[in-house]
């Protein structure tokens, strides 16, 4: 019987003013050498709105790779005067 393959699949979760450029949480494919800023853009998200990057709790670049399982919590730039 052949092996069922897992798909391997990060999730992805835009926060505060994000959420109005893109759904809330996503689960996308990933595939070797996709870095964070690779995941927004998929999402329809320009990465120039993403202040911070946390994945697994940790904060990271948006050059980082992905590694399937992740959990990515994504941050905007946030202004006032």
């Amino acid at each position: 019987m052949p092996k069922a393959r897992v798909t391997e699949r990060v999730e992805l979760r835009l926060v505060g003013l994000l959420k109005k450029y893109g759904p809330e949480q996503a689960s996308i494919q990933v595939e070797p050498g996709q870095t964070v800023s690779d995941a927004i853009l998929s999402l329809g998200v320009n990465p120039d709105l993403v202040a911070i990057v946390m994945v697994n709790g940790r904060q990271r670049s948006k050059a980082d790779l992905l590694e399937p399982g992740d959990k990515v919590k994504l941050l905007p730039m946030v202004g006032g005067g």
